[in-house]
């Protein structure tokens, strides 16, 4: 049990951190700063970034197909056999990223936001050169 002495200590404490920050510095609240302003999502940075993954994916898209049409090329990928498949799996993956872009912009997460088109299109970005150098 603690003693009337370490009690009203704790007590104490727990008063100093109900005090507001503004007062304990001796500072004006009318004068202590805002946060600057969150950015608006579809901002002109994150529209680059997701009109740069979609155009990554469709550089892989467009490569993979001409690959493929070469005798004795064949895709890898199970998910991507049929052309119809491989739209599909491209424009889900660039869904998928404005979504989660999205999600981590609605959660502050304003970094990660820009940083998942360009995790997103690396992939795509390594497949299409392979597929460039195929002759």
């Amino acid at each position: 049990m603690a003693s009337h002495k370490q009690s009203s200590i704790l007590v104490m404490a727990m008063g100093i951190c109900l005090i507001p920050t503004w007062a304990m510095a001796g500072a004006d609240p009318a004068v202590i700063q805002a946060p600057p302003p969150v950015h608006r999502f579809l901002d002109g940075k994150n529209v680059g970034l997701q009109a740069l993954n979609a155009a990554i994916m469709a550089v892989d898209l467009a490569t993979s197909r001409r690959a493929l049409q070469l005798p004795g090329t064949h895709e890898a990928n199970p998910l991507m056999q049929s052309p119809g498949a491989m739209v599909a799996v491209k424009l889900a993956a660039v869904g998928a990223g404005l979504g989660i872009s999205y999600a981590m912009h609605r959660t502050g997460h304003h970094r990660a936001e820009r940083l998942v088109p360009v995790l997103f299109g690396i992939p795509s970005g390594i497949a299409a050169i392979h597929n460039a150098g195929i002759h």
